[in-house]
């Protein structure tokens, strides 16, 4: 109790010292920081409960008074740092905070700073732009995709786009080890969801194995390219879905640049010529022919293409005809606080700077307050004739738009009534404006999950909730907790396959590095070694092309970035062997197979080396399709 009351005395004479004038010094270097923090001597016995961002002190000086000096050596590669591209500047973002309880208590002081540098002209980040598709990496290629500015000389600044005006949408591949290949568009669709859901809507721009189907509707067009390993087509915006949100969803193929066919092609229909034209060859045009029909296989001999599916969006196509778009454009960044009042009812919009809260208040005793929702989000809070939403701006289904001016985030606050009420379903549009600094940019993003494609097949693997029914919320996890990761593969036309990991290791790098750390948690051909030392375990499927795992977090690289490499197969699910499996260890039992226990002695190889059998599984002539993937970043925290 006395000790309670000691540092709760002590807490409240620090942060009070603190808030008036903190005695710390901050020296930004090239690519680390230096910090100098003076405390007093009644906190040095807790320095330990010091950290910056999530490093404890390097150094502790004692004063002859007392005193001490916590000193933090790091680099801005670790202890969190965020780091921000804003025009010609990179900024790394950091806090130091005493943190007298354990997580998740709050801590009691925090001193948020930032070291800015400027940026390389050669330097490009891989950052999500409004406008810019995510690069991935599959084997020694990376794939790009993004909008272009008009003149074709960078990324688009804003993903806003008039209705009729031009969008360049540029795609690349690095080639790193191979020689010089060819990039082709197969298919492009444009879709109002980042991912294409059976049933929904989509708008075809490109089909028929590489027809730019745009070009004969509209004034779309391939673009001369600059390299073989890049394309740019060049689309006028279209009437789809005006006002919302619009990704465009492509089949990217690498491909010999000396050999074309019906199959691997680039082509445009020419109005002067009335035909249509091969980008790389007008020589060659003729086998642009069956864009008019179907452009099938003809089954030459030839290296398999390799196919990649990218992603780009979110766009948004006003109408400048619609005076509500220019409006949302030019919304006044200082209204942070509107009051809209309506029959019988008031709607308060306080907007933060990464959050808004959105007040209803209604008047009419026929109005069951329960039944609003913000985008897909439940009220924070539901009083007799008042409902409160409190939500950032990346919840809730908000849309951004940003332009030359603004930044613009726009909700709907819907109610949806119940039967019988004569208060009918209505919607109600919840927006908050902000100017854009002219050097702002948007931060680069760091992916929870990846996802690849392989002909017919399309391979995924990311971050889970507690329940397996939905995408993490964060990628941190804390020291011994388990971390739900779910693997699957999309099978278009193939029989039904059986997904595996054959091998999992823990990197702190996200490309392996010959002298690299490693940690081992998949190994032997589907054993999971890592079972043998925790709780990690396979869960039960539901489905033969998803597996469920729950890797309890090891100590490796504790608070640093951490990745997770793993070689996935699909293989025949009848053919179950020591080279294909999927066994872990159960305590008090021994190895145990997910899909049939009744043959786990194919485990029994996990304790030696699981030789390989050569059966013939697929088509392939393998023992599977293989499919290499990268998962993370995901922080492992102390506590």
């Amino acid at each position: 109790m006395l000790r309670h009351l000691y540092l709760s005395v002590l807490l409240l004479a620090v942060c009070a010292a603190a808030s008036a004038q903190p005695d710390i010094q901050v020296v930004c270097g090239e690519d680390s920081v230096s910090i100098t923090w003076k405390i007093h001597a009644e906190l040095v016995p807790l320095a330990d409960r010091l950290f910056l961002g999530n490093c404890k002190v390097s150094q502790l000086d004692a004063l002859p008074n007392g005193d001490a000096l916590a000193k933090f050596n790091y680099r801005t590669s670790d202890c969190k740092f965020k780091k921000q591209m804003k025009g010609k500047f990179i900024v790394y973002k950091n806090e130091l905070t005493y943190r007298p309880r354990p997580k998740p208590e709050a801590p009691a002081f925090t001193y948020p700073f930032e070291c800015i540098q400027k940026r390389s002209h050669t330097w490009v980040p891989p950052f999500l732009n409004p406008a810019s598709g995510v690069s991935a990496s599959r084997g020694n290629f990376v794939f790009h995709m993004a909008l272009l500015n008009e003149d074709l000389t960078g990324i688009a600044k804003s993903n806003v786009i008039p209705l009729g005006s031009f969008m360049p949408i540029w795609a690349a591949v690095d080639q790193r080890s191979h020689q010089p290949l060819l990039l082709l568009m197969e298919e492009c669709v444009a879709a109002t969801t980042p991912e294409l859901v059976p049933g929904n809507s989509v708008y075809p721009i490109i089909n028929n194995k590489g027809c730019l189907l745009e070009s004969v509707r509209g004034n779309a067009m391939f673009l001369p390219r600059y390299h073989s390993s890049a394309i740019t087509v060049q689309l006028q915006s279209f009437k789809f879905h005006v006002g919302e949100e619009v990704y465009i969803h492509c089949k990217l193929i690498v491909w010999d640049p000396e050999v074309f066919d019906e199959t691997k092609k680039a082509c445009h229909y020419s109005k002067e010529s009335e035909r249509w034209e091969l980008l790389d060859d007008p020589l060659q045009s003729s086998i642009c022919n069956c864009c008019d029909s179907s452009c099938g296989q003809r089954l030459k001999r030839a290296a398999p293409a390799l196919r990649h599916n990218s992603v780009l969006g979110p766009l948004i196509i006003v109408d400048p005809s619609d005076s509500s778009g220019e409006d949302t454009a030019a919304a006044a960044a200082s209204e942070l606080m509107r009051i809209t009042v309506i029959a019988g009812a008031d709607l308060t919009v306080d907007c933060g700077p990464e959050a808004a809260s959105v007040v209803w208040t209604d008047r009419r005793p026929e109005v069951d307050v329960s039944l609003f929702r913000l985008g897909g989000c439940f009220p924070t809070s539901v009083s007799a004739q008042q409902v409160v939403f409190s939500v950032a701006f990346t919840d809730c289904n908000f849309r951004r738009m940003v332009t030359g001016d603004h930044l613009v985030y726009s909700g709907d606050l819907s109610y949806s009534s119940s039967p019988g009420s004569i208060i009918q379903p209505f919607t109600h549009r919840v927006e908050c404006s902000y100017e854009r600094p002219q050097d702002w940019y948007p931060m680069i993003y760091e992916p929870v999950f990846q996802t690849y494609a392989f002909g017919d097949l399309v391979f995924h693997m990311s971050l889970m909730n507690r329940d397996f029914s939905g995408p993490a919320e964060s990628s941190r996890f804390s020291l011994g907790s388990f971390i739900p990761i779910l693997a699957s593969v999309e099978q278009r036309s193939h029989q039904p396959l059986l997904l595996l990991l054959e091998e999992c290791v823990a990197s702190a790098t996200a490309e392996l590095q010959p002298d690299g750390l490693l940690y081992p948690v998949i190994t032997n051909k589907g054993c999971l070694v890592d079972s043998r030392m925790s709780l990690s375990k396979f869960l039960p499927r539901d489905d033969p092309s998803k597996l469920y795992l729950s890797l309890q977090a090891f100590r490796f690289a504790a608070g640093e970035q951490v990745f997770l490499h793993c070689k996935l197969v699909a293989a025949d699910p009848d053919g179950l062997d020591v080279t294909k499996k999927a066994c872990h260890y159960v305590h008090e039992q021994g190895w145990e197979l997910l899909d049939n226990v009744n043959f786990s002695h194919l485990c029994d190889c996990c304790e030696s080396t699981c030789q390989s059998r050569w059966r013939r599984t697929t088509e392939t002539g393998r023992r599977g399709v293989e499919q290499k993937m990268v998962l993370g970043p995901i922080t492992i925290s102390e506590f």
